[in-house]
């Protein structure tokens, strides 16, 4: 159960309906607890991130990751289907979620050093900035920072306020 009752959809004005309605989940319901530019930007920022041209499956790996790090159980749940649609098998994402590089492809080896300090603390070291700077353009690289503070923040909120989990992801055929 939540820690606070959460934006009941019948209570709903206009426009949080919309905004709900593009995201039905219990995620939403609770941005819709705060001001209405701040329950828009959380959505409008993983839409961007979606659209930023980051490899599909280097983004839901990372997410994975970040969710594993932070103890995000409904992270995990939204996007562990995303994770395998784009193409990791379960034996995969158990090492993603473990942090275990072994036999992880190359550039998500080289890359998950760097999100798990980007999530531990705010300067990472020059070994694991060098090591993904390797492997990942500046566009790319500086794309992960926000995806990982991104993420970072939705467990938080989500963890903070004990968010249920949803009875099934989202499918993610639209836009947030």
């Amino acid at each position: 159960m939540p820690r606070m009752e959460l934006v009941r959809v019948e209570d709903m004005t206009p426009d949080q309906r919309a905004q709900y309605d593009r995201f039905p989940s219990n995620l939403s319901r609770a941005l819709l607890l705060t001001d209405g530019r701040l329950a828009k930007a959380l959505p409008e920022v993983a839409n961007a991130l979606r659209a930023s041209g980051l490899d599909a499956k280097l983004r839901e790996a990372l997410i994975l990751r970040v969710a594993a790090l932070s103890g995000s159980a409904y992270e995990r749940m939204q996007h562990l289907e995303q994770a395998r649609k784009f193409g990791w098998s379960d034996a995969e994402i158990a090492a993603i979620e473990w942090g275990d590089l072994s036999t992880l492809p190359a550039q998500l080896a080289a890359v998950l050093p760097f999100v798990d300090e980007c999530v531990a603390t705010p300067h990472v070291s020059d070994r694991a900035f060098a090591q993904a700077r390797a492997v990942l353009s500046p566009r790319a690289l500086a794309t992960v920072i926000l995806l990982v503070g991104h993420y970072m923040t939705i467990a938080r909120f989500a963890g903070t306020l004990e968010i249920e989990l949803d009875a099934k992801p989202d499918p993610w055929a639209a836009e947030h």
